[in-house]
């Protein structure tokens, strides 16, 4: 019978940031009761959903019936980054000088003063006043009709979290994994571990890889970076708030594209405590090949990628060049390269976009079998120094299991 339990547990804190973690991990697994699992399968979901996705029940329950795995689905740090998962909006003190300066030049006089904009009813007030005043501006002739104002809000995420982005939430894919070795309610001790994704769900099994791959057996990719999106971290609006938001949208007010990022507490000031330096983006870099010859000393992953040639996120020549090192290194590494519309079958392979509208259900009936059979064949040795460091720049990351937790070190390189 098909079992469905969700657990919370203490994860790690941010020690990159100096911060006191305030919330639990949560996690959702699935298993068959009458079946001893020969794997746990992480599905690691990318922006806009969560552990709680009905589509999982879904997937979950056709995959019981097909293989004998538990499934697992995290809602790791800052999950709940968007509206679909519950976050909400405000301004901070950029936004608010975005919104004065862009008023301002507009020759549009708001009714208070952007100070004083506290709350959500308050931002939303001065917006519609502002969407209300261009429609008559435009009737009076004062705006061209097809004249709108560029401004930004900010996205605070569930639990009060923040967007730490990548080096927290792989932590949490590790820490679970660890978690359900010793704590899952069938024997999982010595059974694989395969972590499954797309898009930033696919980068973060990448990076978890990479912080433990004594842990990690095999990764099953659609999309995910091979290099760190800096301007989804959130701090993108400090050097400019229209090319380097995460997304925009007229879905708020007609005449007002809004433009909006995450909370976050790094800064491109260089003078700031929390300044994302040359370091800190390295080792969130996957395609980073000093750190691929790191991670090559230790008992190989198994990596399979699909990818298009015109995803505009992700650059396939990204990814091409991420799996030549792989096969340099010795990784057993398949990339799908899919360059042309010949390729497009309309069930597997629906367009040539980001993700490629490709099925999760049916990637993993298609690569899980695959995947299975070359971890049978080449089963990971015990690895008794669970510990991986990696330089970077001014900086050394050391990620050590202990405990049944994997901790992080920085130290002054």
């Amino acid at each position: 019978m098909l079992i469905t339990k969700i657990y919370e547990f203490d994860s790690c804190d941010d020690v990159e940031l100096n911060i006191k973690r305030e919330s639990k991990l949560e996690f959702k697994l699935w298993y068959d009761d009458e079946k001893n699992p020969e794997a746990l399968v992480f599905f690691i979901q990318g922006l806009g959903a969560d552990c709680h996705d009905k589509m999982l029940d879904f997937i979950a329950k056709d995959l019981m019936q097909k293989f004998s795995i538990a499934l697992v689905s995290v809602n790791y740090h800052c999950i709940g980054n968007r509206p679909d998962t519950g976050s909400t909006f405000y301004m901070d003190e950029i936004d608010k000088l975005i919104l004065d300066a862009t008023t301002q030049a507009a020759d549009i006089k708001l009714p208070y003063s952007v100070d004083k904009i506290q709350n959500y009813d308050q931002m939303s007030e001065i917006f519609h006043f502002i969407n209300q005043a261009l429609i008559e501006g435009k009737k009076e002739g004062k705006f061209r009709l097809d004249y709108y104002l560029n401004l930004h809000v900010s996205l605070q995420p569930t639990k009060n979290e923040y967007q730490n982005y990548g080096i927290m939430q792989a932590q949490d894919l590790v820490n679970t994994a660890l978690y359900l070795k010793k704590n899952a309610p069938f024997d999982a001790k010595g059974i694989p571990v395969i972590m499954i994704g797309t898009s930033r769900g696919g980068y973060l099994a990448y990076l978890a890889a990479k912080i433990a791959p004594w842990l990690i057996d095999g990764v099953i990719d659609n999309s995910g970076s091979a290099k760190l999106l800096w301007r989804l971290v959130g701090f993108g609006k400090e050097i400019d708030f229209m090319q380097y938001s995460e997304f925009a949208t007229f879905d708020f007010f007609q005449h007002i594209k809004v433009f909006c990022s995450n909370k976050t507490f790094w800064t491109s000031n260089s003078s700031s405590p929390y300044f994302f330096s040359p370091a800190r983006r390295m080792i969130r870099n996957i395609l980073e090949p000093s750190h691929l010859q790191v991670c090559a000393k230790f008992p190989n992953t198994h990596y399979v990628s699909y990818h298009s040639i015109k995803d505009k996120n992700d650059l396939l020549e990204d990814k091409i060049a991420l799996y030549d090192y792989f096969k340099r290194l010795g990784f057993d590494a398949k990339l799908n390269s899919i360059t042309n519309e010949l390729q497009i079958d309309g069930k597997f392979i629906k367009s040539l976009d980001h993700g490629m509208g490709i099925p999760v259900k049916l990637m993993i009936k298609k690569e899980l079998p695959i995947m299975l059979e070359k971890i049978k064949n080449n089963p990971k040795k015990e690895y008794k120094d669970k510990s991986i460091s990696y330089p970077c720049e001014d900086l050394l990351y050391k990620f050590t299991q202990k405990e049944d937790k994997i901790l992080l070190e920085v130290e002054r390189n």
